[in-house]
């Protein structure tokens, strides 16, 4: 239980490169008196994703002199917490800056219940924040901006220019890491070395832990493809999608990643009906924007309690009494907007 005193700053970024470099520049501004508070403040950073960040906050007590609130999707899980810190932490100075469509689309609520919001998504987090830099007159160092655009190269899905290639190669090592430790001290270690304007290498633990995420990452990718592969053979065929039962076949992480690789060897939409503990997900994947249209419409038909993701990769959570045929009977008359 972390109790706070009213005299720190907590900045809370999601587990990715992404959100992971967003919080090393807020830490970067931080430490020089720019931004979010143009004093000296303590900031202690949290790596979360947009459905833990209630639990997180629920072991927190006090009110800190700022939240900011990085690369996080809008929730219901970060709505009930900024209408928390609203109700709870009225003099609390809360910062939200993300790129995703659901916190586009909640845009209004974000406005109301923060003190500084910046959503858009042409580019990642990352990079608003080095807009947000620029802005206040603040350089960032090289290393920082470097990594920020990386970032954006991963995140776009842009081919890097040759002279910036190694700085890629090493942001996506470093985000697999990330996900694949999933431990809070080591993505509070990279985010401070990240936001450390000196030119000071990795250390050789760190680098030993890049070079075997490397490898677990090949024999994941393998294992993936393997069952992309298996799968796809019993695929159902709902109109243009490829309608995947995977809840007794996939119980590990990398739900949305076995998704888009399915579709990318049928070449064809797919919707994976999945276990995430004790939920039933549907994750759909389109060529195009409809996916969250989808998701949206299962959410409004009472089928779904919420969706999460991108345009073309929803993440949609399903209600324990969903009716399996009536969702597809919505991706079957969905298929006419589905390039």
């Amino acid at each position: 239980m972390v109790r706070w005193k009213g005299e720190e700053g907590v900045v809370v970024g999601d587990w990715d490169a992404d959100g992971a470099v967003s919080t090393a520049i807020v830490l970067y501004l931080q430490s020089s008196q720019v931004f979010p508070l143009e004093e000296r403040v303590e900031t202690h950073v949290f790596p979360s994703s947009g459905r833990e960040v209630l639990g997180l906050f629920r072991r927190f007590h006090g009110c800190p002199r700022y939240v900011a609130l990085l690369d996080l999707p809008y929730t219901p899980e970060v709505q009930q917490v900024l209408e928390r810190l609203r109700r709870e932490c009225s003099e609390t100075r809360v910062v939200y800056v993300d790129h995703h469509l659901t916190s586009l689309e909640n845009l209004g609520f974000l406005r109301e219940h923060t003190s500084f919001v910046r959503v858009g998504r042409s580019k990642p987090t990352s990079l608003h924040l080095v807009d947000i830099a620029r802005e206040r007159g603040k350089s960032l160092p090289s290393k920082l901006k470097a990594y920020a655009e990386a970032v954006g190269y991963i995140e776009l899905g842009r081919r890097p220019p040759p002279e910036a290639a190694k700085v890629v190669e090493l942001m996506a090592s470093i985000s697999r890491a990330l996900k694949l430790e999933h431990s809070r001290e080591f993505w509070e270690k990279m985010v401070r070395w990240m936001a450390n304007p000196l030119p000071i290498p990795l250390s050789r633990s760190d680098q030993e832990i890049l070079e075997r995420v490397k490898e677990e990452a090949q024999r994941r990718d393998e294992e993936l493809e393997e069952a992309a592969t298996s799968l796809a053979i019993g695929a159902e065929k709902v109109g243009c999608f490829r309608f995947i039962d995977a809840r007794r076949k996939w119980k590990r992480r990398g739900v949305t990643s076995l998704a888009t690789r399915i579709s990318r060897n049928v070449r064809a939409p797919v919707a994976l009906l999945a276990k995430l503990g004790e939920d039933t997900i549907l994750v759909i994947r389109t060529r195009n924007n409809a996916a969250k249209l989808i998701g949206d419409e299962l959410v409004e038909k009472g089928l779904a309690v919420d969706v999460g993701g991108h345009g073309n990769l929803a993440v949609v959570k399903l209600r324990r009494d969903h009716d399996l045929q009536r969702v597809k009977q919505i991706l079957l008359r969905s298929c006419r907007f589905v390039a």
